[in-house]
């Protein structure tokens, strides 16, 4: 062959000219794909579906989806498995945020409560800034402090705030004292610095060498949550930044519910240093300041969608690609999500009942019928909870019957190949989640998933702790349905 020598000048030569040394074929022109514009109507329907966005299903598979829901696809999957529905993560928001639940948060409602109870941020003509420093639980070490202002009430019921405490298998409801403190609304810095320190105060939280018992520390009938975070927490601290941000994003969302749920009280040094006021109550070991709780939890309210959000776009980019590495991190995140949701359907019930009990103390019609939150309990377990359940396993072929196909399911394969393609905070975490599947625990988890041996459609069950119809419900049920599919539907 020939040996050629390519110069500034030869290169010039052949400008515009064929390759000579390029085969035949390469040189033919070729013209793929469509030809000409889209039709307007294809125009405007592929728009339309780009707009809305594929489904979660279309999208893990990665076809086409539609604009229509359910779309044509989960139409057909829906003929095999009756169960299957057309969804994205956002419709489960709306299921996961019930607005009769965080209605009250909103700005609107929350600039209306403040011009109903207060009279002003000027008590005795004069301004009183304060320093307040709020806790959620006693095992946690980290505090909320922020700068507040007291007001001067319209009412002595601003100066009254409602508990709810769990006793042996009984709700207690209790009217204790609140101290007159909030953000002034026309105090920017106030509001901001809250803002900064609530992301703050949850970081820490969900680093707390005890946050697995705090946030379970109502929960006396089951110690399965517990466990469940204990062993994703330590997976979370020993894994690295690729795969823990995911699972402590996760872990913050329950603790920001779990302090939703919660009153948030004043430490003891607050109630002392704000004893000269006058204006402090004193031998009071859970007071609360009303107005400023109330303006607390509707920034963590706002935070807490925005994580979900977050949370929800992690899992659609670490599934789509099915890969093996993401299996760990987006299973711990999960059994917090399950956690997550049964508290959820808890606070729904208990939300229902505590109010209307309020109701019937103040001689008053109670304002829900508890069918309303028995609908939305049953909403999530079959929406967010069922539905993403069956996606992972499909994504990760946990069950698959399929020769062509490799099912990956470490939590019951024993198989040597599987646990290696898992890092080492993955395999302790496995290890850890196995036991659980094992022996007694087995056991437990079986008896948590069984229908309740008793009815639960009382229309008022105060003082009844209706936690116990929820609590490790979801998390059992899904950690069985590695065993067998049949767990979960």
């Amino acid at each position: 062959s020939k040996f050629v020598i390519m110069t500034p000048n030869l290169i010039n030569q052949q400008s515009g000219k064929p390759n000579p040394f390029e085969c035949f074929e390469a040189m033919r022109t070729t013209q793929r794909g469509r030809k000409g514009p889209l039709a307007h109507d294809t125009k405007e329907s592929a728009l339309q579906v780009r707009r809305l966005g594929a489904c979660f299903c279309c999208h893990s598979r990665k076809v086409k989806c539609d604009k229509e829901r359910p779309c044509k696809n989960c139409k057909k999957l829906s003929a095999q498995v009756p169960q299957i529905m057309c969804w994205q993560f956002g419709d489960f928001l709306p299921v996961l945020f019930p607005d009769f639940i965080r209605g009250h948060f909103k700005k609107d409602q929350i600039n209306s409560f403040i011009s109903e109870h207060v009279e002003n941020f000027k008590p005795n003509g004069t301004e009183l800034t304060c320093s307040v420093e709020l806790f959620s639980g006693a095992r946690f070490g980290s505090t909320l402090t922020i700068p507040a202002s007291f007001f001067t009430p319209k009412s002595a019921e601003i100066l009254q705030h409602w508990h709810m405490n769990m006793g042996m298998n009984q709700m207690d409801l209790q009217s204790r004292g609140a101290a007159p403190i909030g953000i002034d609304p026309d105090n920017s810095t106030q509001r901001e610095e809250l803002k900064r320190r609530a992301r703050e105060y949850i970081q820490n939280l969900t680093s707390e060498p005890l946050y697995a018992e705090q946030v379970t520390d109502s929960i006396r009938t089951t110690q399965l949550p517990r466990k469940v975070l204990m062993i994703v927490q330590r997976f979370a601290q020993r894994s690295d930044s690729s795969q823990s941000s995911m699972v402590k994003r996760a872990l913050s969302v329950y603790v920001m519910h779990y302090v939703l749920t919660r009153q948030l009280c004043l430490t003891n040094a607050t109630i002392v240093g704000l004893r000269d006021t006058g204006m402090v109550p004193q031998n009071n070991p859970w007071l609360t300041t009303r107005v400023l709780n109330r303006q607390v939890k509707a920034v963590l309210d706002e935070m807490l969608l925005r994580e979900m959000q977050l949370l929800f776009d992690s899992f659609s980019k670490s599934l789509k690609p099915k890969l093996r590495r993401e299996w760990a991190p987006c299973l711990a995140a999960f059994l917090v999500l399950c956690l997550f949701m049964e508290t959820v359907e808890t606070a729904a019930d208990t939300f229902v009942i505590s109010q209307n009990e309020i109701a019937i103390r103040n001689r008053s019609k109670p304002e829900y019928r508890r069918d309303f939150a028995l609908a939305l309990c049953r909403e999530i377990d079959n929406m967010p909870f069922k539905q993403f359940a069956y996606q992972f396993h499909q994504i990760y072929q946990t069950h698959t019957r399929d020769t062509g196909a490799k099912a990956f399911n470490p939590l019951v394969d024993s198989n040597i190949a599987q646990t290696g393609e898992l890092d080492s905070a993955a395999a302790e975490m496995v290890a850890e989640l196995k036991e659980l599947l094992q022996g007694d625990s087995w056991h437990e988890l079986d008896f948590l998933v069984a229908d309740p041996i008793l009815p639960n459609q009382e229309g008022h069950p105060f003082p009844r702790d209706v936690s116990l119809n929820y609590t490790g419900r979801l998390v059992a049920r899904f950690l069985l349905s590695f065993t067998d599919e049949r767990y979960l539907f």
